[in-house]
Order: structure tokens, then sequence, then C-alpha cells
């Protein structure tokens, strides 16, 4: 065996080390999630996503305007202007975030005295325009809050807005770990 074929022979036998591996995902089953026509990932609790504000009973929002989540912010998204309304109480006149800027860090949440903001679960707010991403005081107190379970995939369709709305319950999610890997799927009763 000349120099030449043990080059060949050597380069031969990485090319089919290589193709065995692409072989062998070719032929594995798919992880894809069909977002948005057909499934939809429920985020976990812990999950980060669009900010809201709480309200109170009455349903006026937590917020004091302590201005201590504008400080914090590491990457100064959070404008708030205070005002002391007639009867004393301070609330926020203006209270912006610019999400184009956020990191969604939860500083902001972990700094508020009173748990007036968190984040959400709301992963679906891409906009056109970055101005379209500013959210004011209205838009965040009506922003959906969190959900006690997360971490499964919903069948979904597609509507004529925005939003994918999901068209199964929560019990015929399937956990998307689980999912992936190829486990099965243990529903709850």
């Amino acid at each position: 065996m000349g120099f030449r074929d043990w080059i060949g022979w050597m380069f031969f036998v990485d090319l089919l080390h290589g193709l065995r591996l692409t072989l062998s995902y070719l032929f594995s089953p798919s992880i894809t999630l069909q977002y948005p026509d057909r499934e939809k990932w429920i985020p976990y609790p812990r999950f980060r996503g669009h900010h809201y504000l709480r309200s109170d009973s009455d349903g006026t929002t937590r917020c004091v305007a302590c201005e201590l989540c504008a400080r914090i912010c590491p990457c100064h998204c959070i404008t708030v202007v205070p005002h002391t309304a007639a009867d004393g109480e301070r609330r926020p006149q203006v209270f912006d975030i610019d999400l184009a800027r956020c990191l969604f860090c939860g500083l902001c949440e972990d700094a508020c005295p009173v748990e007036a903001i968190a984040l959400g679960q709301n992963y679906e707010f891409s906009q056109y325009t970055p101005a379209a991403l500013r959210a004011d005081l209205d838009q965040l107190a009506s922003m959906p809050g969190k959900v006690d379970r997360g971490g499964y995939v919903v069948a979904a369709r597609l509507e004529a807005g925005t939003r994918i709305s999901p068209t199964g319950s929560t019990e015929e999610g399937r956990h998307w770990w689980q999912q992936i890997r190829g486990m099965r799927v243990k529903r709850d009763e």
C-alpha cells in the first residue's frame, strides 16, 4: 500500500465517521416545536417574561412610586414619575418600561418594597418598531400575571390577531423535556 492509498483510506474513514453522525441525526425523532401553528410552550412559573403591575383588591396598583426599580435597573429602561394624590398617597403618574432595552434580569422585582412589579410568563410581545415596545402604566396593569404550573406544550392555532391561543387544556399538554428525551409522559390525575 503506497502513500497515496494510505492517505485516501485515512480520509475515507474520517468521512464515514462524519457521515455516521449526520445520518444518526437524520433518522432520529425530531425535537422541533411546531410553534406557532400547532404547539405553544407554557413557561415555568419562574420564567421572566413581560413585566406586569400587581393591584390591590380595590383595583388600584400597589406601586407607591418609590423609584427603587428605576434606580436599580442596570439598563435604565424604567421611568417613574411620582404623583401625590389629594388623600396624601403617593402613586405613579408615569410608569414606563422600554422593553427593547430591558435585560429581564428581575432586579426591579427584587427591589420593589411592596411587590408591585413582577415579571410574568408572557413571551410573545414582538413588534415592528422599537417605539411600540414601550409599555406604559395602563398596559402594565392589564398584563396577565403568572400561572401556577408550566413547562409543558399545548396545542395551539393561529388566530387573525397577533397572539396564539391554546386550544387544548393543561392536561392535554406534554412536558417539553420529556418530549425531547422520548420519555413516557405521566399525566396528572
